[in-house]
C-alpha cells in the first residue's frame, strides 16, 4: 500500500500544475498549487491528522518543510529539490524519502538569498518548537 501511495503523489505532482500532492493512509489525494510551506502549515493547523502515516510529494522541501513533515509524521516524501539541511532532518528522524535534485539551502523568491523559512529554523532540530516559529515568521511576513 505504500509503494502504491508514494506513486500516486508524485504521479499527481508530475502530472498536475500543483507544488504539492499528498496521499492519505484512506488513499484519499490532495493537492496544493501553493508555494513553500503553507500547503503543509494548511494542513497541520486543519487537520493534523490527515498527514499521519500519508505519502507526500513537493517540487520544493527545505528544512521548514522537513521539520513541518515530521510534526506531521507522514511515511514517505519524494521531493523533486531538496536542501541539504532538510536531509539531515529527514535522516535524524528515519524518515523514508528520495529526491531529484539536492541543493546546499533553498533559495528565496527574489533568487539573492536563503528561504526565509530555512533561515527561520535553521538552527532548530526540534519539529514543535519548528512550527511555533514558522507561524510566526508567516504572521510577520504576511503582516497578520
Amino acid at each position: 500500500m505504500m509503494i502504491l501511495q508514494k506513486e500516486q503523489a508524485k504521479t499527481a505532482l508530475a502530472e498536475g500544475q500543483v507544488t504539492f500532492a499528498v496521499v492519505s493512509v484512506q488513499g484519499e489525494i490532495r493537492t496544493s498549487t501553493k508555494k513553500g510551506i503553507a500547503p503543509i502549515m494548511e494542513l497541520l493547523t486543519a487537520e493534523a491528522q490527515f498527514l499521519e502515516g500519508a505519502s507526500v510529494a513537493d517540487k520544493v522541501i527545505g528544512k521548514a518543510a522537513a521539520l513541518l513533515l515530521v510534526k506531521g509524521k507522514i511515511s514517505s516524501l519524494y521531493a523533486a529539490v531538496i536542501s541539504s539541511h532538510a536531509v539531515e532532518v529527514l535522516r535524524n528522524n528515519g524518515m523514508s524519502f528520495e529526491y531529484g535534485k539536492m541543493v546546499p539551502y533553498i533559495i528565496n523568491r527574489s533568487q539573492d538569498g536563503m528561504c526565509p523559512m530555512e533561515a527561520t529554523v535553521l538552527e532548530e532540530m526540534d519539529a514543535e518548537i519548528a512550527f511555533i516559529k514558522l507561524q510566526k515568521k508567516l504572521a510577520e511576513l504576511t503582516g497578520r
